[in-house]
Order: C-alpha cells, then sequence, then structure tokens
C-alpha cells in the first residue's frame, strides 16, 4: 500500500480538486483506492462524488471537570496550567476557557483535594462511504472547536487502519493549506508528497514556507503540480526559478474553464470532461506518479 499526500501552502489553489480527481484517475486504471479528507475544518471532497457519508466514529478529547463541593478555590490548579484554561475568581469560582484546553491533566494531578476529575468533551467525528471506488473517509471538526491537529491525527490513523485491513492498493490525503502540526504529521505518513501551487505572489510566498516544511523530511518523493497554468498574468518565471532551485519535478494544470464547470456541478472533471485539457493533464500526470512509486 501506498499513501499519497497532497498539499499546498495556501487556499485555493486546487489540492482538493486534483486530490479527487487523481484518485478517480487511479481507481479507473484498476487501484483500490482510499481518499482521506484530512481538511477537517471544512471537509467537501465528497461534494465531488455526491455521496452519502455515514458517521462511523466520535473523536473525544480530554476536558477538566470540577467537583465544585470539593473545590477550596486554593489556585493550585492555575499554576500548572500552561495555557491558562482554568483562571480564578478569588473567593468566588473557577472558570475552565475549554477552546484553550490542550488537554495535559495537569489540574488533576496537582489539586490537593481532588477536586478535578478527568471527563471528555466530543471535538469532531470520523465519516466514510466506502460503497464505491474510491472510497472516502472525512473528518469533521464540530464548528466552533479549536482541535483542529486532534482530529487530522485520529482521522489519518482511522484511514491507515482501514487502508492496510481491506488491503487498499493506494490512499491519497487531502491535506489542508498551511504548514502546522497536522500537516506534517500527514506528510511524515506518505511515501509522496504533491505540492500544489499556483502561479501568483501569494501562491509563491505560501509555497516557499511548505518547501521548508517538506525539507525537514529527508527521503520523501516530493513533486509540485502548477495549476491553473496559463493563467493570465501569472508569475511563472519567478516561480518556475524557485522550483528548480529546489530541484524538484513539476508538472502543470493548465487553466482550464471546463475544470471550473465541473467543480460547480459537484463533479470530477475527468469524469465530465475526459478530453479536456485539464483532465488530459491529469491524466499524464497519473503515469508518472505510478513510474515514481513502482
Amino acid at each position: 500500500m501506498k499513501i499519497i499526500a497532497v498539499g499546498g501552502g495556501k487556499g485555493g489553489t486546487g489540492k482538493t480538486v486534483f486530490a479527487a480527481n487523481l484518485s478517480l484517475s487511479f481507481a479507473e486504471k484498476g487501484y483500490k483506492v482510499l481518499l482521506v479528507d484530512l481538511d477537517v475544518d471544512n471537509p467537501c471532497t465528497y461534494t465531488l462524488f455526491k455521496r452519502d457519508l455515514k458517521r462511523v466514529k466520535t473523536i473525544s478529547f480530554f476536558k477538566p471537570k470540577l467537583l465544585e463541593d470539593k473545590c477550596t478555590l486554593c489556585g493550585e490548579c492555575i499554576k500548572y496550567c500552561p495555557v491558562h484554561a482554568l483562571v480564578l475568581i478569588p473567593g468566588k469560582k473557577l472558570l475552565f476557557i475549554k477552546t484553550l484546553c490542550e488537554g495535559c491533566g495537569n489540574c488533576t494531578i496537582v489539586c490537593p483535594e481532588k477536586a478535578i476529575v478527568e471527563d471528555n468533551m466530543v471535538i469532531g467525528y470520523i465519516l466514510e462511504n466506502r460503497d464505491s471506488n474510491p472510497s472516502i473517509i472525512v473528518g469533521e471538526l464540530i464548528p466552533g472547536e479549536r482541535k483542529t491537529d486532534e482530529v487530522m491525527r485520529d482521522t489519518l490513523k482511522y484511514g491507515i487502519n482501514i487502508g492496510l485491513k481491506d488491503k487498499y492498493d493506494l490512499i491519497i490525503l487531502d491535506i489542508p493549506p498551511g504548514t502546522g502540526e497536522g500537516i506534517y504529521n500527514a506528510f511524515k505518513e506518505a511515501d509522496m508528497i504533491i505540492s500544489i501551487t499556483e502561479p501568483t505572489k501569494l501562491g509563491l510566498n505560501d509555497f516557499k514556507k511548505l518547501c521548508k516544511l517538506i525539507g525537514k523530511m529527508s527521503n520523501k518523493k516530493h513533486i509540485t503540480i502548477i495549476n491553473k497554468y496559463g493563467l493570465k498574468g501569472g508569475i511563472y518565471r519567478e516561480l518556475i526559478q524557485f522550483i528548480k532551485k529546489l530541484k524538484i519535478d513539476f508538472y502543470t494544470i493548465p487553466y482550464d474553464e471546463k475544470m471550473m464547470e465541473a467543480y460547480i456541478l459537484g463533479q470530477p472533471v475527468i469524469k465530465i470532461y475526459p478530453n479536456t485539457p485539464s483532465s488530459q493533464a491529469i491524466k499524464k500526470i497519473t503515469k508518472k506518479i505510478e513510474f515514481i512509486l513502482k
């Protein structure tokens, strides 16, 4: 089983669209493919396949539970809360700010009265539809929660376990924009990283940050896709010079209105417009990836 992580520094470069089309392209070649959506703040891969998802797992996280009848308001827990999720109103009340809590559990250990015990709060869900090829697994953070990395971690672990258990040939990870902990952890699991960028100043700026992150991982296969290639006003020379300086193999997907139309219709472009320039480019890239991974 091989794992491909599709990521990019900024939002809007086309990561999800490419990941969805790539997964279908490999499925059409006879591979058993699992598409795992780790963009847990805003998962949407399934919308391109018109799939209904079923909830298969609830993701919980530690939170302290205060036993008010035992609490003496001594403030000892406050001293050992590194993120200030506990706030003491002297002589009145102890407050818990759940969005700040990182789950270290220090408060349950240091409380001299054992007035704080371990409890759990729901922070997200894992959903799936494995009725067709590619299969889809989606991580979903509860709106308002800040535990993105934790939900990504559990979704990634679940997806890899399913991939091994059910003998998938290929797992494709749809990674959210950015360079945070959850993204780094997902990249570490991958046999190949595909970074998606676009020929804009913002695209190049965030792409540079992403390459710094990927550069921390030795012996990792990494290729770059320049999406929306041919877009008027694009900074092609500067972008390509940077890619060549890092000695990264790159491929292009042309700016194609049919791809935009397919996205609006909620369909992979290679499915409904298989002969358009963008579809042909994706199929050629699929062959390149297939060769590299062998």
